[in-house]
């Protein structure tokens, strides 16, 4: 899938809260921007969204929500900690040692990264947009 590649060419890239240009750094927006090739910006999103906010703008990129499972290529909305609320997004990729993966920013890290797509981030995961 073209979008995992890209997303890929990116590990290492700097995160930025909003950020959109791979020289300067990006965010979990910015990824999904930039490995689906979209010409709309997902912008005017608080550091932490609520109240549908990522969902809306998701949704307007991708169509609604499939409800199967995560396959590779997929984009997956993601929540941290407050019941559900969807904060964090992602590109599933097919891992290395089998599987699948996560390319994602992650803020605490500082970069775009990649890992396993286990039981700890399937949990987290709250919708697939294909």
């Amino acid at each position: 899938m073209k979008q995992v590649e890209i997303a890929r060419s990116l590990l290492g890239v700097r995160w930025i809260h909003q950020g959109r240009d791979p020289a300067v750094g990006i965010d979990c927006a910015g990824l999904l921007l930039i490995a689906y090739g979209s010409q709309h910006d997902l912008a005017d999103y608080p550091r932490h969204p609520h109240a549908g906010q990522l969902e809306r703008q998701l949704e307007r990129h991708f169509g609604p929500p499939v409800t199967d499972g995560p396959r590779v290529g997929d984009a997956v909305a993601m929540s941290y900690g407050e019941k559900g609320v969807i904060r964090h997004c992602g590109i599933v990729g097919d891992y290395i040692h089998g599987g699948l993966s996560l390319i994602h920013t992650d803020s605490i890290l500082g970069c775009v990264t990649e890992h396993p797509l286990d039981d700890f981030w399937l949990a987290r995961v709250r919708q697939v947009y294909r």
